[in-house]
């Protein structure tokens, strides 16, 4: 039989090639995603490459040995020219794509003119390889073998080139429409927080495992109605070692039964000083005006004690609660401890704090700020700690020392306390801090430029540009990555300013415009970032367009991600505990 053995056997591997071809550029422009990374297609491709190869079998085997016959007869005799034209054919492929890997080239050299010219140079390649190899076959023994096994890593340069151009395109595809982040990344973003979101939801709306006992007293106290008939079961749990659940909701419902003084108080103050849990502590201590004042009186010396270092803030503030409704006496004891505790570390801040709601006395506090911010000890960074507490109107009092402010922070961070205290300071906060970012004095310019970053950086947004964008250009790389972070947050202002960055020749100015977007979240700047990406995409945008692009879709995509999720993008924007 006289056939054309060589389109024979390339003719099904084209078809299979385009179909491939086809196939992953479907599945990865539809579901934005590469085939290959799915199980599936290694499976579809395998089958493709296996029936190629039963369709070669069959093709020898109706040669016979008309193998070589269809061939020309000038191959028999010199097969280099076929040889020098396969080199030729790849040397032409290896050279587009190269070309395509200059930052100028479009994206539609890769999705077009590459898988033109390599598809060419294929097929071309294999036809040139495949004649000297059914020559040389034809002239020995068992030549249809032969000839099927040493043309086997020939054909398998058609599955690996049709993976290669078919994920090309789709990542081409992909690259010209940046836009598709916003349906890719959020939506793993999304599940993961969704999901993150719903055990936090669970977590906190879950009910405490409580003990029947527990569940009875806790129920009760949360009534509002009398439980007479429950007294002696209420009076027999109030025990100092008993089980915590059950002695703190003893002592929430002891409001609701018809216990006596002479019995309940005694009971109330061997909680308060012998059981091991402070909420048990306070607890009871909170149940003591129940009782009458009058009653209270008697063991106020004993309240009094509580109020100590080594006391937990919830039982010292139960307790001057307490003492604050029992006398001028009480109230003076209560904030004489009170103001002996603003020099403690650990307990400056929750006493300040009592003063205030508790005693209504912020003198106290506002007098220990003003006498302690100019000091240069332990007892600044305390002070330090309680502006926030302090009302707006009376934090002015720290504005003639923010320099001692400043000198306290630790590391910049938002748990530093001075960087929670300027950020109460409002403007001023923010003018000490660019002063340290422009001419350091007390701080390292790394420091001061994490602060900046921390800070509430909108309320002044024109200065704290003029800063950022002078100190995103510094040659410190710690330094550049917090004053980038500044202008993404500065938000729509900083735009021109990022923009500029991106678009610079200097890796480390396009790297800081990069961080910057990764902190952008200004809504009123989602029209101007969109018609920039739209200006960087598409087939005829290059790589250095693709970055920007890519850079600004990073920025719509937080954006988008904050606009779904309110309770990321409110809040009061106050440290916790501040009044104002």
């Amino acid at each position: 039989m006289k056939i054309n053995v060589i389109r024979n056997l390339i003719l099904p591997w084209i078809l299979f090639f385009a179909g491939a071809v086809i196939a992953i550029v479907v599945v990865g422009s539809r579901f934005h995603f590469q085939a290959k990374d799915h199980p599936l297609f290694y499976a579809v491709m395998g089958i493709g490459v296996l029936i190629c190869l039963i369709a070669n079998m069959r093709t020898l085997g109706k040669a016979g040995i008309w193998i070589a016959h269809s061939l020309p007869s000038s191959l028999r005799y010199n097969s280099k020219p076929w040889l020098f034209r396969a080199v030729q054919v790849a040397l032409l492929a290896g050279a587009f794509y190269l070309v395509g890997q200059m930052p100028w080239m479009p994206l539609f050299w890769h999705a077009f003119i590459i898988p033109l010219i390599f598809s060419l140079t294929l097929f071309v390649g294999i036809w040139s390889l495949m004649g000297p190899i059914l020559t040389w076959a034809s002239k020995i023994s068992f030549s249809r073998m032969t000839a099927f096994l040493v043309s086997l890593p020939v054909f398998a340069l058609v599955p690996l080139t049709a993976t290669f151009l078919g994920t090309t395109i789709v990542r081409a595809y992909i690259d010209s429409r940046p836009e598709l982040l916003l349906v890719r990344a959020p939506s793993l973003v999304d599940k993961k927080e969704k999901s993150e979101s719903e055990t936090a939801d669970k977590a906190a709306e879950a009910p405490l495992e409580l003990s029947p006992e527990a569940q009875k007293f806790k129920e009760l106290a949360e009534s509002g109605k009398p439980c007479y008939e429950s007294t002696k079961e209420i009076q027999a749990a109030l025990q100092p070692k008993g089980p915590e659940d059950v002695v703190y909701w003893a002592a929430k419902a002891v409001k609701c039964s018809e216990m006596k003084a002479v019995v309940a108080l005694p009971r109330l103050v061997d909680i308060m000083i012998g059981h091991s849990k402070s909420r048990v502590r306070a607890a009871a201590i909170r149940a003591m005006p129940r009782f009458g004042y009058e009653n209270v009186h008697r063991i106020s010396y004993l309240l009094v004690k509580r109020i100590n270092e080594k006391e937990s803030p919830e039982v010292i503030e139960a307790t001057a609660y307490v003492l604050a409704r029992l006398g001028e006496d009480e109230k003076k004891w209560a904030t004489s401890r009170l103001k002996s505790l603003l020099d403690d570390p650990e307990q400056s801040s929750q006493a300040a704090q009592v003063l205030m709601s508790e005693l209504k006395r912020e003198d106290l506090v506002v007098e220990y700020v003003s006498t302690n911010l100019p000091s240069t000890n332990e007892a600044r960074d305390r002070a330090v700690g309680m502006i926030c507490l302090l009302p707006k109107a009376q934090r002015a009092i720290a504005e003639p020392h923010i320099q001692n402010v400043v000198a306290s922070i630790k590391t910049g961070g938002d748990q530093d306390p001075a960087m929670a205290a300027l950020g109460c300071l409002g403007r001023p906060g923010l003018q000490a801090i660019r002063q340290e970012v422009i001419q350091p004095q007390v701080l390292e310019k790394p420091v001061a430029a994490r602060a900046l970053a921390e800070i509430d950086v909108k309320s002044s947004p024109e200065e704290a540009l003029e800063t950022a964008d002078r100190c995103v250009r510094d040659s410190n790389e710690v330094v550049r990555k917090w004053c980038s972070q500044s202008l993404g947050k500065i938000g729509a202002p900083a735009l021109p300013k990022i923009l500029d960055l991106l678009k610079s020749k200097e890796t480390e100015l396009k790297d800081a415009g990069k961080n910057a977007l990764n902190f952008f979240d200004d809504p009123n700047a989602k029209s101007e970032l969109e018609k920039v990406r739209a200006d960087n995409s598409g087939w005829m945008a290059n790589k250095k367009k693709l970055q920007i692009a890519e850079a600004v879709s990073t920025a719509l995509m937080k954006i988008q991600q904050e606009g779904s999720n309110p309770s990321k993008a409110g809040g009061s924007g106050k440290p916790p505990g501040t009044t104002d």
